[in-house]
């Protein structure tokens, strides 16, 4: 009787109906941690790219929009940010520490005629640059400046060369008619300008819309479309993520994940003002509502637009003959002209 009783307990606790909860629990609980970490093995497995990003300005928005996002993985690829101001990036590069980064054209130039590689990518944004005065001076125009002393950026930026370009065709030699003060960064541009010790200071967007926002200053000039008309073009793109031809030769394969990742970069983010205001101190200094709501406005249009896609014949054409003439006006050296064409990744 009592075997009897012990097997009817030992057959009741391996009663199946007892086990379907546990199994159910069980098949669950791995149908949850398989995917999971084979997610983990295939993020491991994907490669990483150091990326040059400033910490100022659109495209580095832009390259933490990638990062927030996920465009690098969702695209086949980890970004790794190098976090540093436009010129250091660009002297990174071109003493070849890092491989990818933000790059432009004319510093991409002076690179490859001094040895230094280096190709574009892929095109991001158009010139958000202006000439700025005080609200009260007599300047309507940019000539008026002449004799004048303005605050800019150093030779190495892209602002520097694209208003030397402009000025030199428009008859004036930015070094021997300006007082040029050269500095090296927006607040101290944005601190001579309060001070009145120049007439003039040259800016990018989001600083921009900061200085408009307190009444006193006002735009003599804007780039964009300054350079636009000049070279008879739509769209110039005039900030690039570029890349040294060993390493683009060695990882093709990345050349279209890097386009894919920055082309879905610009096209969202001037979709998405909160990614703008999340980040509006850090990237230009705003905090105010009545700035960031300026700034958004006016920041996202310079970015390329929505439906622009490289690479495109029309701006292409205008990007080299921007090069070609530069090279006529003296701005870069003559044998400068035969790295032009090479320096655009098809």
């Amino acid at each position: 009787m009592k075997r009897q009783q012990a097997l009817g307990n030992r057959q009741q606790a391996v009663n199946p109906s007892t086990l379907y909860p546990l199994i159910l629990l069980l098949v669950a609980t791995v149908l949850i941690l398989v995917p999971r970490s084979g997610s983990r093995i295939n993020a491991a497995e994907l490669p990483t790219v150091e990326v040059g990003l400033p910490q100022d300005g659109l495209f580095g928005l832009g390259g933490q929009y990638i990062l927030d996002k996920g465009f690098d993985r969702k695209n086949g690829f980890v970004m790794k940010p190098r976090w540093a101001g436009v010129p250091e990036i660009q002297r990174l590069l071109g003493i070849q520490a890092i491989s990818v980064g933000l790059m432009t054209p004319e510093a991409s130039l002076r690179a490859n005629v001094k040895g230094v590689p280096i190709r574009l990518i892929q095109p991001y944004q158009t010139s958000h640059m202006f000439v700025l005065v005080h609200k009260e001076s007599p300047y309507k125009t940019v000539d008026e400046l002449k004799g004048k002393p303005v605050a800019l950026t150093s030779e190495v930026t892209t602002l520097y060369n694209l208003f030397d370009f402009i000025m030199r065709k428009r008859g004036m030699n930015i070094e021997k008619d300006l007082q040029l003060k050269k500095l090296g960064a927006p607040p101290a541009i944005i601190a001579v300008l309060e001070k009145k010790e120049v007439e003039a200071g040259l800016l990018w967007e989001a600083h921009v819309s900061r200085l408009l926002g307190t009444g006193k200053y006002r735009v003599v000039m804007g780039f964009r479309d300054e350079l636009t008309r000049l070279l008879n073009t739509k769209v110039l793109p005039v900030i690039w993520l570029a890349g040294l031809e060993p390493w683009l030769k060695a990882n093709a394969d990345m050349i279209p994940r890097l386009r894919a990742a920055w082309t879905e970069a610009y096209r969202r983010i001037q979709e998405d003002e909160g990614h703008f205001r999340k980040y509006a101190k850090q990237f230009f200094g705003l905090e105010k509502p009545e700035d960031l709501s300026l700034g958004w406005q006016r920041t996202k249009g310079f970015l390329l637009p929505a439906d622009f896609t490289w690479p495109d014949a029309a701006s292409l054409k205008a990007g080299k003959g921007f090069l070609r003439e530069g090279v006529e006006m003296g701005m870069f050296s003559k044998e400068a002209v035969g790295f032009i064409d090479g320096m655009f990744v098809p």
